[in-house]
């Protein structure tokens, strides 16, 4: 990996892991999830109209309809991925969620794309990458916390709610291996600029949702709500969630994904110290398997880096 991809990953992360926090203290539902993606739609809205109208969206010769097509079918995955995180978070901690789904993706993204891509990481990367997976899953181990109803009217206990987020968790890593496989292809095999890929799925996510969320009167109200009681960290993840990701597509452009996915979960380490130092979640037990796999995870970074 080179130098240049290697910043762009590393400030991702931090980006990354800043509006994980926001959206876990924001405790939203999916009418939240709906404002994130209007606001980033709007927010972004420059950038994406300069790139469309100067031909700079995609490279010359690639077609509007592969174009729309590919930006549809990204949207489509990401909304399904936040609907997904915020479920989780939920439920559960956001020192649990949040490396089981960024350890779970890389894992998929790296196999996928030596199967689908042709991709070969050296031994030193690939051992990078279990590193990281590996400490992924050792931090979010079994530590005598419990999670939260994911609805207060909801019957089920502490311990099904920590099942539910370990689920949601999981399902999260899935899609993020989805949405990371999907870009690649429509930057490296149909030439979409990364700058444009990013807000133009903004676009589509916010398109997808809005009859579900400004037809009916009752989603209306939900929505109005939210933009009364969570705009701030609305705003926020509008802002830093599309860079955080247009970062790592311009990653993406110029190395390859088993080398991109895996070095990114360093924000694994960033949101678990969020989530234990300014969140306060953990017990003493937790927080020295968090050491460990921190320790982990910086090795693997290290690994991908010099492989």
């Amino acid at each position: 990996m080179t130098t240049y991809a290697l910043v762009m990953v590393l400030g991702s992360a931090v980006v990354h892991a800043g509006w994980n926090l926001a959206t876990k203290k924001a405790e939203g539902g999916t009418a939240y999830v709906f404002l994130m993606a209007a606001g980033s739609a709007l927010i972004w809205f420059p950038l994406f109209l300069w790139l469309l109208v100067t031909g700079k969206a995609a490279e010359p010769g690639t077609s509007a309809l592969s174009t729309v097509a590919a930006v549809a079918i990204s949207g489509a995955i990401h909304t399904a991925y936040f609907i997904s995180l915020q479920a989780g978070y939920g439920c559960g901690d956001l020192s649990l969620v949040y490396p089981l789904a960024r350890g779970t993706g890389p894992l998929i993204s790296t196999f996928a794309a030596i199967l689908l891509y042709g991709e070969r990481p050296s031994a030193l990367a690939m051992a990078g990458a279990l590193l990281i997976g590996g400490g992924a899953f050792f931090l979010a181990g079994r530590d005598g916390q419990e999670g939260e109803p994911c609805d207060p009217e909801d019957p089920v206990g502490p311990a099904r709610a920590q099942q539910r987020a370990i689920a949601y968790g999981l399902l999260t890593g899935v899609l993020i291996a989805g949405y990371t496989l999907w870009d690649k292809f429509a930057l490296s095999k149909l030439g979409l600029n990364p700058m444009f890929l990013g807000p133009a799925t903004n676009f589509a996510r916010a398109a997808g949702m809005a009859p579900f969320f400004l037809l009916p009167a009752n989603r209306r109200a939900e929505v109005q709500n939210a933009m009364h009681t969570q705009w701030k960290p609305a705003l926020i993840v509008s802002l830093s969630s599309p860079l955080s990701y247009m970062l790592i597509l311009t990653a993406l452009a110029v190395s390859p994904v088993s080398y991109v996915a895996p070095a990114r979960e360093i924000s694994i380490l960033l949101g678990t110290l969020a989530g234990t130092r300014l969140l306060e979640e953990g017990n003493p037990g937790s927080r020295r398997r968090r050491l460990w796999a921190s320790a982990a995870m910086a090795a693997g970074v290290a690994a991908l880096a010099i492989g």
